[in-house]
């Protein structure tokens, strides 16, 4: 008994001296320990803030263009597809990389005529009347569509103006000017090319036998039915003297209309600016220009209004000045036109040189539009339907039929295709696609796979 009573007074007495160890040590510890307790307190962080607003969620694209993409009939291919709505690009391969466009330069030469000269405006050949009652002038206004064929028959531009309505407007006009029974003596006809300079109609860049295949004339602002040999065929052979041609037509004109002098000569100057307007008839409509240009692509059409484009802005029509003038006129619209380098308006120039992305990004200038511009879009021949895409989106590819509105390309060692299509969502984008390198037949064909992918895929392209 005694020892466990000496046990618990020991345990009492540690017990004891463990509280007051613990109260000693307490009263010992060095002020700083607080500060430092305290700076403890203060650093440590609090609780990062949350936003209540929910995040919008990543799309995750799971459509690819796969197998299209491999053909080796697309040589070295470049291309873009853009949502115009979005502005997202859903796809590029090599988008800043300049690539002769081939006749896709069409759909930048018919944006430029729309925003500078506007759809309504018209290109009109006149008469005019010289101090001499038997001699005329014949003034060209760059107006391939000028018909030498009878009014009323065929030609591949519909619609067109004729010189045998000129010439029987002519004899009609100085006729009045006549005393009772005396009869039209017109003697001699000058003839005025000079809208552009006339020797300035040829680019060296162009294939030698361009005009013998039918692809362009001369551009000369003086010229009937494009300069074509058979003026209701399309890819007639074009001559050597575009301006010859037309003033011949027009002196046979002008004697079936009435003319009873026995010799007409032919001279060449330029008509004073204040002399009389005897007769004058015009072209259609740019817009049904741009349309007929970008249908069927029609070489001459695409350099005439490119020449026009620049005389709109002052530069002189010459061929130098289609760059700065097709440049000038869109760079209103914020496109990236430093990407742009022309040399024609047609495309025929393997020199052009332009970036998949400048085309999409005007693409989809035009897709916005509410004006203008928006007219370039209806121009554009439909697949399986219409202009030069009316046989094309076979086979693997006719799902995209009628899906498609786009410019084709074709020039040596280029095929390209640019434009909309409208997916199986439903969902209109614009792509630019262009292959360059050893192209033929078949790259056309692998072209279109890759826009039927861009077709199947819509919203849902995804860029792998």
């Amino acid at each position: 008994m005694w020892v466990s009573l000496g046990v618990v007074a020991l345990l009492a007495l540690g017990g004891s001296f463990a509280i007051g160890f613990a109260t000693a040590s307490s009263e010992r510890s060095d002020p700083q320990d607080a500060v430092v307790d305290s700076a403890r307190e203060i650093t440590e962080p609090s609780s990062r803030p949350v936003s209540d607003a929910l995040l919008p969620p990543l799309r995750l694209r799971t459509c690819a263009l796969g197998d299209a993409l491999m053909d080796a009939n697309l040589s070295a291919f470049h291309g873009v597809v853009v949502d115009p709505v979005t502005g997202e690009t859903l796809f590029a391969r090599e988008p800043e990389t300049p690539v002769a466009p081939a006749s896709v330069t069409k759909v930048v030469t018919a944006a430029a005529a729309l925003a500078t000269l506007g759809p309504d405006a018209v290109f009109s050949t006149t008469v005019r009347a010289t101090d001499d009652p038997q001699k005329i002038v014949l003034v060209g206004g760059g107006d391939a569509t000028l018909s030498a064929r009878p009014s009323g028959s065929a030609s591949v531009y519909v619609g067109a103006p004729t010189l045998q309505d000129l010439a029987e407007k002519t004899v009609a006009a100085l006729s009045q000017n006549l005393a009772e029974g005396d009869k039209v003596a017109i003697t001699e006809v000058v003839v005025d090319a000079s809208l552009w300079n006339p020797e300035d109609s040829w680019d060296a860049s162009w294939a030698s036998d361009a005009r013998f295949r039918g692809n362009i004339s001369q551009v000369t602002a003086l010229q009937v039915d494009g300069d074509r040999d058979s003026p209701s065929v399309d890819m007639s052979r074009r001559g050597n003297n575009a301006i010859n041609r037309a003033a011949d037509a027009f002196v046979q004109e002008l004697r079936k209309a009435g003319n009873t002098a026995r010799f007409v000569t032919l001279s060449f100057a330029v008509a004073p600016a204040d002399s009389t307007v005897l007769a004058s008839v015009s072209s259609r409509p740019v817009v049904e220009l741009v349309a007929y240009m970008l249908k069927e692509s029609d070489n001459t059409l695409a350099e005439m209004l490119a020449r026009h484009v620049s005389l709109s802005v002052g530069l002189g029509g010459s061929s130098a000045s289609v760059n700065p003038a097709i440049g000038g006129a869109l760079a209103a619209y914020g496109l990236p036109v430093e990407d742009l380098s022309l040399r024609d308006g047609s495309g025929l120039s393997a020199l052009n040189q332009v970036t998949p992305a400048f085309v999409t990004s005007l693409l989809v200038e035009i897709a916005r539009s509410s004006g203008d511009l928006a007219l370039v879009r209806q121009g554009l021949p439909i697949a399986g339907v219409d202009g030069s895409l009316d046989d094309r989106f076979t086979g693997v590819n006719v799902a995209a039929r009628e899906s498609v509105a786009a410019k084709t390309g074709s020039i040596t060692g280029v095929r390209s295709l640019a434009g909309f299509v409208t997916a199986q969502d439903g969902t209109e984008l614009a792509f630019a696609f262009f292959s360059t390198g050893t192209v033929g037949d078949e790259t056309r064909q692998a072209l279109e796979t890759v826009v039927t992918g861009v077709h199947t895929c819509g919203s849902n392209l995804a860029d792998f």
